[in-house]
């Protein structure tokens, strides 16, 4: 309706940060609804039986599905990289867009037109706006883009026409509010890392954050001090660990 990419950028960060991340609903009713976001956090439970809002995360992972392409007279809306195929009609053509890739563990999502005659269309990708030096490529001819808009790729499509999307993970650090710019969370991409650790408060500066070194899909180590710790995304950490969605760093 409005076609701001903001909201798709919400959508990806509530995904991959809270959705994924959560405990299974429970035959009991017992529902895990709200993330913890407390010093040592966890994961755990709501206390209550059958909430009132107990069936909104299943709803909301099905809305996923309906929210990952959006269509208009002038073509077609990608608002989340989620491997998945699209169809739809233009101008007495039948189109098939398919993505593919790793995202977000991965920066490189691909697509490829199937169309059973050319046709003219727009396909509108959307940028997140922490995807600074994004770049999209038609048929191999790559071109800089825009941070935090849909950047449409407009021409005569046909058969077997290829477009590739890189999206840059840098690591990047945003405070809890502008009140307490020293308590931050460490995102790469869309992800947020949560810090796994016994203590509330761990030594840490803001440039041992940042250059928080992949050790494997969802597995970040940050080394304050010559000690490793772990930084995790939001499904690899388990319901016994204790972690922290932001820190305090000099």
């Amino acid at each position: 309706m409005t076609r701001d990419p903001r909201y798709g950028d919400s959508m990806e960060r509530m995904m991959y940060n809270t959705i994924l991340g959560v405990k299974p609903l429970e035959s009991d009713g017992r529902t895990f609804y709200y993330s913890d976001y407390n010093f040592k956090a966890q994961k755990v439970y709501s206390p209550h039986r059958w909430p009132c809002c107990s069936g909104t995360m299943p709803q909301v992972a099905a809305d996923y599905r309906i929210n990952s392409y959006f269509r208009d007279a002038s073509g077609v809306y990608v608002n989340l990289y989620i491997p998945s195929t699209v169809r739809w009609t233009q101008d007495g053509a039948q189109i098939a867009l398919t993505q593919k890739g790793e995202y977000p563990d991965d920066a490189h999502v691909q697509f490829e037109v199937k169309a059973s005659k050319p046709a003219e269309f727009a396909v509108k990708l959307r940028v997140p706006a922490w995807a600074e030096k994004a770049s999209i490529a038609v048929n191999g001819k790559r071109e800089a883009t825009q941070a935090g808009t849909f950047v449409p790729v407009e021409r005569r499509w046909k058969n077997g026409d290829r477009i590739e999307l890189e999206l840059p993970m840098t690591a990047r650090l945003e405070a809890i509010d502008p009140q307490h710019s020293d308590t931050v969370a460490l995102l790469v991409g869309p992800l947020v890392l949560f810090h796994i650790t016994d203590e509330a408060q761990p030594a840490v500066t803001r440039a041992q954050l940042l250059a928080a070194k992949k050790m494997a899909p969802g597995l970040w180590h940050v080394s304050p001090g010559g000690d490793q710790v772990m930084k995790m995304a939001a499904w690899t950490v388990l319901e016994d660990q204790p972690y922290s969605t932001y820190l305090r760093v000099s």
